[in-house]
């Protein structure tokens, strides 16, 4: 059997992990499907051998409904290992009996679409499985098929020599269990970080120069017009989807671009400040950022508090770790204005408690809901030498759980929703204020020409 197939970049990063549990997410058209149709083979072709000199194995390919399993999933893999040629598919129960030399793979299909069909798949005895549009798999069936891998062959006749299960699927939206797994997050709390075991890896965007197998798509493809903005987001730029709940604010945050992927560093050089946005009240946060030489914004930690005070925020959070991570550093902490009311009883506002501690303190330049966000946006668009002028460290968990959709506008009001997440966005957005209208000449930071790009589209 001679088939031609070479996989895209993505693809190949994702068939050469030997993870338990990955996921290739990416745009409509960009190969993932059969990608996971000759991961399949691949893998039951790496099986080792038995006594009787065969490589078996036994994988389930699940999809969310039976039409869906039949018209997609089926069709994909059998245009490309033909029954008669490859083995031979009993459609009365959607097995295919792959067999191709020394390789035999039994292949089910099976449409599993809510946790009711937990009890399916209680008797299986399988090597490994693939979730086909996995977005669409119930968290129930996920847990369940976890159980029933890596049981073919029975541990007296070797045992299998790889199991594990994979998902291909377009981005999920940003309320879903798939997407807290995909981004490594407690989905109880939405920002906890949650080592799950999922390796992902994601194809760029469809209109990114970048953009996978283009070669095997029409002309015009991913031409967006007539598509809304949603559309294009998920199926064309391969993004998340917007949260049920309501509109993110930052429209513009892209993950893939504005997460830095290590760690940041701070310069610390007496001389290039160190800002802190500080959000006030009894839930405090802070957002600690600066501007390297280049002009990029680098958000390098923050500090998120409950029920507590300012001065307590201060001295038991804030301070240590500036302490710990930006001594040396000149330090200027930039509050939302009404810091400077002062409260009825001890007659001092939150800047005189801030700086009782030893810190510089000043108000924000205005509390207009409007500039505030437009002075984030700002340099979510902007790019400097080619890179982006904004960069998030990817520790910073709280402030982005609240990029990527939790701090969003009500559903019903349009208003920006108060929740967990709106303190340490609107600390962020004080930071940036200052950023991008400071006139203090000791404070004034040179930045280098920057080129604002467009909304939606890159990667």
């Amino acid at each position: 059997m001679d088939i031609d197939y070479t996989p895209t970049k993505t693809c190949s990063e994702f068939m050469s992990c030997d993870a338990k549990m990955r996921v290739l997410m990416g745009p409509v058209g960009s190969g993932k499907s059969v990608s996971s149709c000759f991961e399949v083979i691949r893998r039951a072709s790496q099986q080792k051998v038995n006594a009787q000199g065969i490589r078996k194995s036994r994988v389930a390919i699940v999809r969310e409904t039976a039409r869906q399993l039949q018209d997609t999933t089926i069709k994909t893999f059998l245009d490309w290992f033909p029954p008669g040629v490859c083995g031979r598919f009993m459609r009365t129960t959607k097995t295919f009996l792959f067999k191709v030399g020394e390789v035999e793979c039994e292949i089910m299909f099976r449409a599993l679409d809510d946790a009711d069909d937990v009890a399916n798949l209680n008797s299986l005895e399988l090597t490994f499985a693939w979730f086909n549009e996995c977005r669409d798999i119930h968290p129930d069936i996920i847990d369940a098929m976890s159980k029933r891998i890596g049981r073919f062959p029975s541990a007296k006749d070797g045992g299998p020599s790889w199991f594990g299960m994979w998902g291909d699927t377009n981005p999920p939206t940003m309320d879903t269990w798939w997407y807290y797994q995909m981004e490594g997050l407690d989905s109880k709390d939405g920002v906890s970080p949650n080592d799950n075991g999922w390796e992902v890896f994601k194809q760029p965007s469809g209109r990114s120069p970048h953009a996978e197998n283009i070669e095997n798509l029409p002309d015009g493809y991913y031409n967006t017009q007539g598509r809304s903005d949603e559309y294009v987001r998920v199926y064309v730029d391969g993004e998340y989807g917007l949260s049920s709940a309501g509109q993110p604010v930052y429209k513009y945050f892209r993950p893939d671009y504005h997460i830095a992927g290590q760690t940041l560093r701070p310069i610390i050089n007496g001389v290039r400040p160190i800002i802190v946005g500080m959000d006030l009240g009894l839930t405090p946060a802070a957002v600690i950022g600066q501007q390297d030489p280049r002009g990029r914004t680098l958000i390098l930690d923050e500090a998120v508090s409950f029920d507590m005070g300012i001065q307590r925020f201060v001295r038991t959070v804030l301070k240590p770790l500036i302490f710990e991570r930006f001594t040396g550093a000149p330090i200027m902490v930039i509050c939302d204005p009404a810091g400077i009311q002062r409260a009825q009883t001890d007659e001092r506002s939150a800047v005189d408690i801030i700086k009782a501690e030893g810190l510089r303190v000043m108000p924000a330049r205005t509390n207009s809901v409007s500039a505030r966000l437009s002075s984030v946006d700002d340099y979510l668009m902007r790019q400097v030498d080619g890179d982006a002028a904004f960069l998030l460290d990817p520790k910073c968990t709280w402030l982005k759980a609240a990029m990527m959709g939790g701090y969003r506008f009500h559903k019903k009001t349009g208003n920006i929703e108060k929740n967990k997440l709106s303190h340490v966005a609107e600390a962020l957005q004080y930071l940036m204020l200052h950023i991008h209208y400071s006139s203090d000449a000791a404070y004034t930071l040179q930045t280098r020409p920057v080129k604002r790009v467009a909304a939606t589209g890159w990667t």
